[in-house]
């Protein structure tokens, strides 16, 4: 009688361009999705930059064009990369394309048999690579759409429209028609892509919220005292980067328009591409109510959180924006904290339901300034929306929901 083979977990091969750890600054929807992937029984090699894309310093273990570590049980390749890569458009482009080269190689190279390949598809540049890779692999291939390109580079003003928009944007839909799975990151994405013409039966909603937030132990001796470092009552703040995709400017113009109010602060946590122009134009009108901080490792940033009165998420004024749900919406309604949102759409839909929070539009100083008034005057409603807001999250998101929805995505079924 032959005795019947030990269970062997399927390898998934996840590419994903940034990939901060709990100890780093930035966003942590890849480290959660390889986490869920483990979690949910599978192996996991993850290939990325050895570059920290928030900071731009090589944090690459060892000096190779390829290193290798293990973090709780999910091995990570981490590829040579420019450093800095922020300082133009000539060295992000190289950036990205040293990146999707060196991954793909180190795939070949480096990588065994794989079950599935699966990619976060920014940036654009990465997705020939990895369909390439998931045909010499026979994997088949999952994508995560955390944002829409080019579409997101458009309403930025990066690329405008035309031939070669319109080229990238044939090119994502190529790769999307061959996939098994797709992660959306938000109801408005996955709307978009149904529009598109994306079989609604392989698209998958998982949200940007950190579904381990709640298994973060995190001490609190260390941390920076906002009070003491404004010395002001009630504080409202940003968390966040400071690029073009967050519309800081509006929140500093009602800073301004508040800036009698002895008694409040604003406090802005983050770095991008923007923050010197914030500084500037925070020095020319004279707003001492304004503190600037540097990104922190999430940890950090959330006991920051936890400090604030009253937080802030702006938008640009862009249709394509209305399908944008940040991570830092759900840090704030995980940890119980109002919020006032400009802009539409997805988030404001979000906190209709929740009841986390006040809406008004999108590049509206005054509108925002008056919003920020109501809560101040009303400890009461910010300690309403504040327990509203946290108790949405703990019905709503969980590690578990998030497995199973992860899991679905990698087999490539719905139900």
């Amino acid at each position: 009688m032959k005795s019947s083979k030990s269970y062997k977990p399927k390898h998934v091969l996840f590419f994903t361009y940034h990939l901060p750890l709990e100890s780093e600054p930035g966003a942590f929807r890849p480290w959660m999705e390889a986490r869920l992937l483990k979690r949910a029984g599978y192996e996991v090699t993850v290939i990325t930059s050895g570059v920290q894309y928030m900071t731009g310093e090589d944090i690459r273990p060892y000096k190779a064009w390829c290193t290798e570590e293990m973090v709780e049980g999910i091995r990570i390749l981490r590829t040579w990369a420019p450093k800095h890569y922020r300082r133009s458009l000539f060295h992000r482009i190289f950036n990205y394309i040293s990146y999707a080269v060196l991954a793909g190689l180190a795939s070949i190279l480096k990588v065994r048999k794989v079950d599935r390949v699966f990619a976060g598809t920014h940036p654009i540049f990465i997705m020939p690579i990895v369909y390439l890779v998931s045909l010499i692999k026979r994997a088949p291939m999952v994508l995560d759409e955390r944002d829409l390109y080019p579409e997101t580079a458009i309403a930025l003003g990066i690329i405008k429209p035309g031939l070669f928009s319109k080229l990238l944007f044939k090119l994502q839909q190529f790769f999307r028609k061959k996939t098994a799975g797709i992660l959306a990151a938000t109801p408005g994405i996955r709307k978009r892509l149904i529009d598109y013409g994306i079989s609604p039966q392989k698209i998958f909603l998982l949200y940007n919220a950190d579904v381990f937030l709640n298994e973060v132990v995190s001490s609190r001796k260390n941390s920076l005292s906002l009070q003491k470092l404004m010395n002001r009552k009630i504080l409202v703040g940003y968390v966040g980067g400071l690029g073009r995709a967050n519309d800081i400017l509006t929140l500093l113009k009602a800073a301004k328009r508040l800036k009698n109010f002895d008694q409040l602060g604003f406090v802005i946590v983050g770095s991008g591409e923007k923050k010197e122009e914030y500084i500037k134009f925070c020095k020319k009108n004279d707003l001492d109510n304004v503190l600037f901080l540097s990104a922190v490792p999430r940890k950090e940033a959330r006991n920051l959180i936890r400090q604030l009165d009253i937080c802030i998420q702006a938008l640009p004024k862009n249709e394509h924006f209305s399908s944008t749900l940040t991570s830092k919406t759900f840090d704030y309604h995980a940890l119980g904290k109002p919020m006032i949102f400009c802009g539409s759409g997805d988030t404001a839909e979000l906190l209709q339901k929740s009841g986390g929070g006040v809406v008004v539009p999108s590049e509206n100083d005054e509108a925002l300034a008056e919003a920020i008034k109501l809560l101040v005057k009303n400890p009461s409603l910010r300690k309403k929306m504040g327990e509203s807001a946290r108790q949405w999250y703990e019905k709503n998101i969980n590690i578990e929901k998030a497995c199973i929805i992860i899991q679905k995505a990698i087999e490539g079924y719905n139900s």
